[in-house]
């Protein structure tokens, strides 16, 4: 009783005095919105879309020089616009294009409003981008809402298991960013230092804190799970769990699923735009923040995937007057969905993410091995605690396992034998035993590297 009625009046009550009056931004405005228009039918939405993307390509006309420099090669006009066939003839933004033109990619309108931001470097590229405060307002309404079908409306009772700073911070900040999330009603454990000391902590935090939806990077959740499953119980009834940060796969689904109790909600995001895609209570793909990007998903040749294609993710923010991202293509592989939710959401669909196009491994015949491939095989050896595909060349292949148990070698051979069923029997395959894997940068495990060219679009 008390906790819904803490959730009411953050939600009707802080909530919007602390965005609109405190912040002076409008993310309240736009949750509140969003929650209508995500009902609205898809054409609507769509003549939305177009009307807002008009109105950005105008201004990115006016002030970015690269684009005006790009729309006038198009045909643009600000009188006559592009079509959507006419826009779909642009050039792709990437993140060598925008290093090469930074300045010119700024808004001259927004210079001295910008906020920096960088993408982590998962790839090993990290990205210095800006974006306003009108952008950022729209992120986290997005946000907000995508998590909102969780069960996590603002106000409820969260915990996350997220990738926070491992460098000293100061006590008055510390101060401040207890008090706020308190105020959130937010719990956050460091995934980056997450032992079995710390899970061991972190379980018990949670059977006390009684949160209302687990939100964490899916890998340190799947492996949260494990533990909790071999040591532990969840002494807590969740409404669901927010898988983010990395690929889903369905074993791990299946695990928190198992664990937890309740329904797990995989949602698809970057930094560059915050959250992409999430799922709804249907789980019937991941429903796009259209009111906020335009995303295509677009074969080798740059036409549209259909439904069931996998495709690369090409994103317009339709908000980011500030720096604009036009047809940035982000390095991501996922399934094209042609059909609409049962929900009855009219916001478009896609099936499920692939992964990086980084962790597709490259076969010397051309054909692509997805890297969701390895963890489905690797499952059913319980003797391997963590493991890594890294493709050095293009006839080449190292496995690194870090062993849970003695791996024999009657089982060793049995791995390698579904290995070579996929990448082949010319492919050279050497097998490392380690220690452990680092993390990334920005503390996420990658199943799979590609050091190859072409391995992904830059």
């Amino acid at each position: 009783m008390l906790n819904r009625l803490y959730q009411q009046a953050y939600e009707k009550l802080y909530f919007p005095v602390f965005e609109d009056v405190i912040k002076r931004r409008e993310t309240c405005a736009f949750y509140r919105r969003s929650l209508e228009s995500q009902w609205f039918p898809q054409p609507v939405l769509e003549a939305q879309r177009k009307e807002q993307l008009a109105v950005l390509l105008g201004h990115a006309y006016r002030y970015c020089p690269y684009y005006r420099d790009l729309l006038e090669d198009a045909g643009f006009s600000p009188q006559r616009g592009l079509d959507d066939t006419q826009f779909s003839r642009l050039p792709l933004l990437t993140k060598a294009v925008i290093r090469e033109n930074f300045p010119r990619l700024v808004s001259s309108a927004h210079r001295g409003t910008l906020w920096a931001k960088a993408t982590g470097g998962s790839t090993g590229d990290p990205l210095q981008f800006g974006i306003t405060k009108l952008s950022y307002s729209w992120r986290m309404a997005m946000s907000k809402r995508g998590y909102s079908w969780a069960g996590a409306r603002p106000g409820t009772k969260q915990a996350y298991i997220w990738g926070l700073p491992l460098d000293p911070v100061p006590p008055f900040k510390k101060l401040k960013e207890y008090m706020q999330r308190h105020l959130d009603r937010q719990l956050y454990f460091n995934c980056f230092d997450f032992s079995e000391e710390q899970m061991h902590s972190c379980l018990q935090q949670l059977n006390s804190y009684k949160p209302s939806v687990v939100i964490g990077y899916t890998n340190p959740l799947y492996h949260l799970a494990l533990y909790i499953e071999q040591t532990g119980k969840v002494a807590f009834s969740p409404k669901g769990v927010i898988s983010a940060a990395e690929p889903l796969q369905s074993f791990q689904r299946e695990t928190l699923e198992r664990v937890f109790g309740c329904k797990v909600f995989n949602t698809y995001g970057a930094r560059e735009f915050m959250l992409i895609g999430a799922e709804c209570e249907r789980h019937e793909g991941l429903h796009l923040s259209a009111e906020n990007l335009y995303v295509e998903v677009l074969k080798e040749d740059g036409t549209p995937a259909a439904d069931g294609e996998m495709g690369r993710v090409v994103v317009t923010d339709l908000h980011n007057f500030g720096m604009p991202f036009i047809r940035y293509e982000i390095g991501d592989l996922v399934v094209a969905c042609g059909h609409s939710c049962s929900c009855g959401r009219g916001l478009p669909l896609v099936s499920h993410v692939v992964g990086r196009s980084l962790d597709m491994i490259r076969l010397p015949n051309n054909k692509l091995v997805p890297g969701e491939f390895f963890p489905h095989m690797f499952k059913d050896y319980p003797e391997v605690s963590r493991f890594q595909v890294v493709q050095e060349r293009l006839d080449h292949i190292v496995v690194k396992i870090v062993p849970l148990s003695e791996l024999s070698q009657v089982r060793l051979q049995a791995l390698e034998k579904q290995i070579r069923l996929a990448v082949g029997g010319s492919m050279r395959l050497d097998f490392s035993f380690c220690d452990s894997i680092p993390l990334n940068a920005t503390g996420k495990h990658r199943v799979t590297i590609s050091r190859i060219h072409g391995g992904a679009h830059d």
